[in-house]
């Protein structure tokens, strides 16, 4: 699964940057105290460190806070990243193969765990900062593969996220068709292995 920072000095420039820094950081509270639910649909682009497109994908997505995703990449390859609450589980299809692993152990680390997540989650994990329209996550822990996350909020809800790694690589999720609290079927975010696809790890019961 590929998988989701600067100080003026100028007075005049902090004063004027202030309501910005603000108005980002409220509308980010905003959606984690008032959407408890999200459906739509993305557009992902991944780019090398020099800026070419390696691949475009895209697919539906449905989240239901906290911790409950169902992430369904369409093209070019098909794939199902579905959080169930307790395990995170990522099904390949043209391989045949699901991977399993406990949604703790990668809790933040990609955007539809952190859409599908809580505040104080992110709180404790980034640094988080607002500028000219953007919010600017930055890993507290410097072990992380994620260098940087922004958003860019319209409506309440994030409508753009980009994650940057350590390698320069760069992947821009582009969400439209948006819904807010839509009444979603619990059966999207669980997940039973498909009869005869190898399954690596192991389910967490509890």
């Amino acid at each position: 699964m590929s998988c989701l920072r600067v100080l003026v000095s100028i007075p005049l420039m902090v004063l004027l940057a202030v309501p910005a820094f603000a108005d980002g950081i409220d509308e980010l509270e905003r959606y984690y105290t008032e959407v408890g639910s999200l459906s739509g649909r993305f557009v992902q682009e991944t780019r090398d460190e020099d800026g070419r497109l390696i691949e475009k994908s895209e697919g539906t997505l449905a989240i239901q806070r906290p911790n409950r995703f169902n992430w369904h990449y369409e093209s070019p390859f098909e794939q199902d990243i579905v959080a169930d609450g307790r395990n995170l589980w990522v099904y390949d299809v043209d391989l045949e193969q699901v991977t399993v692993r406990p949604l703790q152990e990668v809790l933040g680390t990609g955007p539809a765990l952190m859409l599908s997540g809580r505040l104080d989650d992110l709180q404790s994990q980034f640094e988080i900062a607002a500028e000219d329209g953007w919010i600017t996550l930055t890993p507290k822990d410097a072990g992380w593969e994620v260098t940087s996350v922004r958003l860019r909020m319209a409506d309440g809800v994030p409508v753009t996220v980009i994650v940057r790694d350590g390698m320069g690589q760069e992947n821009t999720l582009s969400l439209s068709s948006l819904e807010r609290n839509p009444d979603l079927d619990p059966k999207n975010f669980s997940f039973r292995p498909p009869d005869g696809v190898d399954v690596i790890g192991e389910v967490t019961r509890r």
